[in-house]
């Protein structure tokens, strides 16, 4: 039988953790804007920066993701109360007040706070994504009214499986016992056996979502919990805004570097699913499992998985493809070098790509301009860049098969009405049309560039790309002149013309799939983008 999202909601409140986070902002909206009669939102927020929760919320609510609420719902961030909390402290930093409120009057939790970093201190992603998550539940069990708890984890929780089900799986090591662990063990030691402990997971992020979902199944008895579990989570697809994203997280990182000309080449296998899932997609099903799992009475605990890679798959290599002809098309305002998308399965001829296109002429750059007296960084930054490359390589050489029955099984349990309000149909979603708003989305959020300038970028670009082949030619031209001195004029000549030729060829003439992007009349006359300037 079909059930009504809003009948969790109607009536009652809710505590959010994680909703200064970029999914986290999603929820709250989508929760304001379509449910009317919900109570109160609390939102769990930490001291951060000498800013507490209620400034921190007021700095938060003007992302320009809330535009549509200020201009038509302004009465709904009534609704909102911020508490200071951290999932880092004993009994999550709260007050005995606010702890005395939220057992009283919430009913619905959604706990999406982590530590996302992938090279965090295995201390601190035990204690965050673990005991953390521990300390929800003990305060769930005090709860006088609960309905239902929603746990968000990550389908690559279990990456140490090529094929997951939708099932908590045993951890690889009692979660209590790390915790005891961590009581008594220094950094240092702690740091040495790391790697012995994380086993084939990549990260403590991974093996600490994987621990935090062990935790609830031991310790959340009685509680009616449902845990989903996305996959990348990318730019929104829909409402309100698409394309919108606030931070450079995961693929975000990858597109923006790629535009730039600072990222040219990474390890990757181009037949491997990306699993991007956007982030609208992910809130409306985190929404909508609440609703569920009131609706159903079950002794197990629900799992989900919110992913892409079976229902609609998206290939790294269709996105390497996407992103060369999209800068191409659409460069980047400040762009340093010719956009350009390359795949190794070789570490090695990684590696020897990446020396000689990025890290050398760095340290070249740096070093010459040390002697005219200016200071470059570039090294610096290519060391952040190298940090972003290592951090994903694992997930971009591999693919996983996640299973995916519950995500349609859960739609097609919807009224047609919360169908449309909170779509999570992957399945709908067209690839090429979602990865050009996601990169508009880069270009307007996160780089603030004005479209109105992209034929002066054209401009730049075309200046790069010439500057490239003359260097090559110059190159060419010394090769050939060193290493062909006994030849004859016209032999010289034509090798050096057919090299820069081919050179030509190969960087310049499009050989792979020819993508439809968007035209950009049709892009900024849609209602989103003409909303955006007038809200800008």
């Amino acid at each position: 039988m079909a059930f009504h999202v809003r009948d969790a909601y109607a009536g009652s409140s809710l505590l959010l953790t994680g909703a200064t986070g970029f999914l986290g902002k999603v929820i709250v909206e989508k929760l304001l804007w379509t449910i009317d009669d919900i109570q109160c939102v609390y939102l769990m927020i930490r001291t951060r920066k000498g800013k507490n929760a209620s400034e921190r919320l007021a700095g938060l609510l003007h992302d320009p993701l809330f535009t549509r609420l200020r201009e038509e719902k302004p009465d709904a961030f009534k609704k909102l109360c911020p508490i200071s909390g951290d999932m880092m402290v004993e009994n999550l930093g709260m007050s005995p007040e606010d702890l005395e409120t939220i057992r009283n009057n919430v009913n619905v939790v959604i706990h999406s706070a982590a530590t996302v970093k992938f090279d965090e201190h295995l201390r601190a992603a035990v204690t965050m994504n673990v005991i953390g998550t521990k300390r929800i539940i003990d305060l769930c069990h005090q709860i006088k009214n609960l309905k239902v708890l929603v746990h968000v984890s990550t389908a690559y929780a279990n990456c140490d499986r090529f094929e997951t089900t939708e099932k908590i799986y045993r951890s690889p090591i009692p979660p209590q016992k790390l915790v005891d662990a961590l009581a008594w063990m220094d950094d240092e030691t702690l740091t040495k056996i790391t790697p012995k402990i994380l086993g084939l997971r990549p990260n403590t992020y991974t093996l600490t979502k994987a621990l935090a979902e062990s935790t609830i199944e031991a310790e959340a008895k009685g509680i009616p919990v449902i845990i989903i579990r996305p996959s990348i989570v990318g730019a929104m697809w829909q409402g309100p805004l698409p394309g919108w994203t606030d931070n450079i997280n995961g693929p975000t990182g990858i597109f923006a570097a790629v535009g730039r000309g600072v990222l040219t080449n990474m390890c990757g296998n181009t037949g491997s699913k990306a699993d991007i899932i956007p982030v609208d997609i992910v809130a409306n099903m985190i929404i909508t499992a609440a609703s569920y799992r009131n609706s159903i009475t079950t002794s197990q605990i629900p799992v989900i998985h919110c992913t892409s890679g079976e229902l609609n798959t998206l290939y790294w290599g269709q996105v390497v493809v996407f992103l060369e002809q999209f800068y191409k098309k659409y460069p980047l305002e400040q762009c340093f070098g010719v956009p350009s998308t390359q795949f190794h399965q070789s570490r090695t001829m990684f590696l020897i790509n990446y020396y000689l296109k990025h890290h050398i002429p760095a340290a070249i750059s740096d070093i010459s301009a040390r002697f005219v007296g200016k200071r470059k960084n570039n090294v610096k930054l290519y060391g952040k860049v190298w940090k972003m490359i290592e951090t994903l390589h694992f997930f971009t050489t591999r693919g996983w098969n996640f299973n995916a029955n519950g995500m349609p099984e859960l739609y097609d349990k919807m009224t047609p009405e919360d169908q449309k309000e909170y779509n999570f149909d992957i399945r709908q979603v067209n690839w090429d049309s979602y990865l050009f708003d996601y990169v508009m989305g880069i270009k307007k959020y996160i780089l603030k560039e004005n479209l109105e300038n992209t034929n002066r970028s054209r401009v730049n670009l075309c200046k790069l790309r010439l500057r490239k082949q003359a260097i090559f030619a110059i190159i060419y031209a010394g090769l050939i002149a060193s290493l062909g001195r006994k030849w004859k004029k016209t032999t010289q000549y034509l090798t050096w013309i057919g090299a820069v030729l081919t050179t030509y060829t190969f960087t310049e003439v499009n050989f792979r799939r020819r993508v439809p992007l968007k035209s950009l009349k049709d892009y900024t006359q849609s209602a989103d983008y003409t909303r955006y300037l007038e809200r800008s």
